[in-house]
């Protein structure tokens, strides 16, 4: 998995920093200049404020319209969509990405996160309060989309897969997810994932 999560969501809501800093009351949530000296603020996540050689990972906000970078990047989304699978994933995805209005990308920062136990919760709570508040979908970098209720529904084939994951596929017949679990390790239920076919 990649060094970026993505929220994307069809809801153009702007989040409390409050918010964010109750979801997390054992570290801490504070605004940092944006590098590039435009948007907005980006947000920093820590085990104490400003603390700016431990930051865990960085928020940034990026509204999804005509001529944006958000809009660039959901058209790269869209355009990668035929690289993994399944198809009834592609096609939900690819309606969905053409409505969303903002994207929440956490940039994780791995040498630091792995000094810390807390790092890794915190990270995970900030992006569950994100969705909390706006709904979306995940997107984890250079791995594989979710529906809105947190499952992984379309991957990236992968050279080495290993571990599990709460997956769901989509009844094209109902409009309904249906959930499961997938070994990654297990080469012909993954084949069957991606490819959309059920087992007999």
């Amino acid at each position: 998995m990649g060094e970026y999560l993505r929220l994307l969501t069809t809801n153009d809501q702007e989040i409390p920093l409050a918010t964010l800093q109750r979801a997390v009351p054992f570290c801490a949530v504070w605004p940092i200049d944006n590098p590039d000296g435009s948007g907005s603020p980006q947000l920093a996540i820590g085990p104490e404020p400003n603390s700016s050689g431990r930051i865990w990972a960085i928020v940034e906000r990026d509204e999804v319209g005509e001529g944006t970078l958000g809009a660039d990047e959901v058209a790269e989304f869209r355009e990668s969509l035929q690289l993994g699978g399944p198809p009834s994933a592609v096609l939900w995805l690819h309606d969905y990405l053409g409505r969303v209005r903002a994207i929440y990308a956490i940039h994780l920062r791995p040498d630091t996160i792995q000094d810390d136990p807390d790092a890794i919760r915190a990270i995970g709570m900030i992006r569950e309060a994100l969705r909390g508040v706006v709904g979306g979908i995940m997107e984890y970098d250079d791995f594989g989309f979710t529906n809105e209720s947190g499952r992984v529904i379309w991957l990236i084939p992968r050279v080495t897969p290993e571990g599990k994951l709460d997956v769901a596929r989509l009844d094209e017949s109902t409009g309904e997810w249906i959930s499961d679990s997938l070994n990654l390790s297990d080469s012909a239920r993954l084949s069957e994932f991606l490819s959309g076919r059920t087992s007999a």
